[in-house]
């Protein structure tokens, strides 16, 4: 996608130089432009380097008065799919609100044809003023986004919320607003369920596997970019990224009571977590010593999540499930499709530490009509968004 990254005269105008290069790693065109006082922290030369295309704004060595000009303002803004302002000033954001323009940015914000994007940082007292606020509710009403400022050490030496964003979060958000929408899924509210769960044996230990949650908080995020309204119930550490809503979980039991409080409200259901078996029978309230502890732990079974909310699923309703096996991989997931009457499994080798953590990992789409083409090895982000493609085109008809 053509991203403008708009920036401003604020301290953290330098943390947009990292954006920029985030964007063109994510495969994006960026182009910068700057204002005057912006170029005070940051100059021209950096980010037409980091970004392999002229800086706009506030660059003496590409204006109007050039060969063959463009009535530049337009002409930017028509080539953006997204103008993103990062770090984004109370000056910008007002004059922007109220209709003024008096630099290149602010014409091209006045000129925008594509999506506008904001990531405000400025000092606590300025974000909480009542113009301030206003007017960002102004941009918000012209169907702009905003990622909020974070709370935290200021450069005045003042704490409070006005810090910008953390740069994952505005890649985020700035990935859902230009990620190609699936008609399958937009509007659609679909539950995700991610993560291993723990079964706590006393206060310090826990029986638990070794699933990090990343394929599912993935999943989660190709939905999101896919235009679907997400919500992850999540067990685990992992941080959730921005643009999520999602319900911490610990054990089986806390992760179905979530899943069933939103369940009859959602579309659908992609069950990617890793839910433990078995809890202890007895929880030990005091710590366990060493010289009291049981040879034998007497185990119970865990609440099926997948199967109860399958059984639940009201007319129209879809169910997703994913197996992870070590042998028989197909016939293992067929079987578990009929006895948890899903609409289709995903299943994946985990032999030999195989789909573990951060490395790659492969998928195999199984429904009623047999096994689709295995997809991957791919690192997990772009397998989540082979999955919602493939599952879009399935669902889609």
């Amino acid at each position: 996608m053509k991203i403008l990254l708009g920036i401003t005269g604020g301290i953290a105008a330098y943390k947009a130089c990292e954006l920029a290069r985030m964007l063109v790693r994510g495969g994006h065109q960026v182009r910068a432009c700057i204002t005057d006082a912006g170029s005070r922290f940051i100059t021209p030369l950096t980010l037409a380097t980091l970004t392999g295309e002229p800086c706009f704004g506030a660059n003496p060595e590409y204006h109007e008065w050039r060969p063959n000009p463009k009535v530049e303002h337009v002409d930017l803004a028509k080539w953006a799919d997204l103008i993103a302002v990062v770090p984004a000033t109370a000056d910008i954001m007002g004059k922007t609100a109220n209709g003024l323009a008096d630099d290149l940015l602010s014409t091209v914000l006045l000129a925008a044809r594509g999506q506008v994007l904001w990531a405000p940082a400025m000092n606590h007292a300025m974000w909480k003023h009542p113009s301030v606020q206003k007017n960002l509710a102004t941009l918000r009403g012209y169907g702009h986004a905003v990622v909020d400022p974070a709370v935290g050490f200021l450069a005045e030496g003042e704490s409070g919320i006005g810090r910008l964003a953390e740069l994952e979060d505005i890649f985020e958000a700035i990935q859902i607003a230009v990620s190609p929408k699936i008609p399958a899924f937009t509007g659609k509210r679909v539950l995700v369920t991610a993560g291993p769960t723990r079964e706590d044996l006393d206060p310090v230990r826990t029986l638990t596997n070794r699933s990090s949650g990343t394929m599912g908080l993935e999943i989660a995020r190709a939905f999101r970019y896919a235009g679907a309204e997400v919500h992850l119930v999540i067990g685990g550490d992992l941080r959730v990224p921005w643009g999520l809503e999602a319900t911490r979980v610990r054990s089986a039991q806390d992760m179905l009571e979530a899943c069933e409080k939103m369940w009859s409200a959602m579309d659908g259901l992609v069950a990617a977590a890793a839910v433990a078996d078995q809890r202890p029978e007895h929880y030990a309230v005091e710590k366990v010593k060493k010289s009291e502890g049981p040879e034998n732990l007497v185990l119970v079974r865990t609440p099926d999540v997948l199967a109860t909310l399958a059984s639940e699923k009201r007319s129209g309703q879809w169910v997703v499930g994913f197996a992870a096996e070590s042998e028989n991989h197909v016939a293992n997931a067929q079987a578990k499709l009929v006895k948890k009457g899903l609409d289709a499994i995903l299943v994946n080798d985990i032999s030999q530490g195989k789909g573990f953590g951060n490395q790659g990992n492969s998928l195999t789409p199984v429904t009623s009509k047999g096994a689709s083409a295995v997809m991957g090895p791919l690192p997990k982000d772009r397998l989540a968004q082979a999955v919602v493609h493939w599952l879009g085109d399935y669902f889609g008809g």
